[in-house]
């Protein structure tokens, strides 16, 4: 299996903001290395990117495992340490869908603590350009924020109500829940939040501001929504086969774009939580 040999970043930061970390690909004898190069630099940088891999299901899995403790997965769909992201036509399914994603934290719903998010391309074809995964440099975003939406951020209550009933579990579906936009899981304070989905997509989730009408709420995530979309800020990664991103969810965001009829995307994907030492 080919596997990248050193953590240490072989080009350029993804974004102008100092974000994520190519790695080179060559042969090497086992998975715990690959973990090992992955791990260091998303944890270091926000995202790892390596390319021209091939991987099995079962090796995916192994290097999942390999990254940490599995997430206790309670949705309805996939496991922690294999969930097949297949672009799927189905009625209602909307993370697994072919529509756009905003960007999000994930976790947030359940209010579990995700610290490393792995997707791995098994499958891409068809013309190239949509279907993308989009991941923000939170923290350098927060940092410079415009202080009317740092003001909002840092003294409303969102909340959010889950409207994929094929994904998410009972509890989180047609009742408003509230989510600290707020988290600290030991290793850094980040932001917790999810962005609305555009008004002509079936919606996976909904999202409001405690205390602001429909008209500000709206104002407000136009707003931050282009401040995080912004390039200095926000990576779009376009897939081929073979590629894996090692996406740290404490220091990004991340969604995606949505797939034209024509393009096939077959993503594994994995969560796991980082020990704090």
């Amino acid at each position: 299996m080919p596997v990248p040999t050193t953590a240490e970043p072989t080009d350029s930061p993804l974004t102008a903001s100092g974000l994520g970390r190519r790695l080179e690909a060559i042969t090497f004898p086992d998975t715990a290395a690959t973990a090992a190069a992955v791990r260091g630099a998303a944890l270091e940088t926000g995202l790892a990117l390596v390319r021209d891999l091939r991987l099995t299901e079962r090796e995916f899995q192994k290097l999942v495992h390999g990254l940490g403790p599995t997430v206790d997965n309670h949705y309805r769909t996939g496991r922690s340490d294999l969930f097949r992201l297949e672009g799927r036509n189905d009625p209602g399914a909307v993370i697994n869908g072919r529509g756009t994603l905003p960007l999000h934290t994930d976790g947030l719903l359940l209010r579990q603590q995700v610290d490393l998010i792995i997707l791995y391309a098994a499958d891409v074809q068809g013309p190239d350009g949509t279907g993308g995964t989009l991941v923000c440099d939170q923290l350098a975003a927060w940092r410079d924020l415009p202080e009317h939406l740092r003001e909002i951020l840092e003294t409303r209550e969102f909340q959010y109500r889950g409207r994929d009933s094929s994904h998410f579990p009972d509890g989180v579906q047609n009742a408003w829940v509230s989510v600290p936009v707020h988290r600290d899981f030991g290793r850094v304070r980040s932001l917790n939040i999810s962005l609305p989905f555009p008004a002509e997509a079936d919606a996976g989730w909904e999202v409001r501001v405690k205390g602001l009408d429909e008209s500000a709420t709206q104002s407000f995530f136009a707003e931050l929504g282009a401040w995080l979309h912004t390039p200095e800020y926000c990576y779009t990664h376009t897939w081929r086969t073979g590629d894996l991103l090692v996406i740290d969810n404490q220091r990004t965001l991340h969604g995606r774009t949505s797939l034209a009829d024509a393009r096939t995307r077959v993503l594994y994907r994995g969560q796991v939580v980082v020990p704090v030492a």
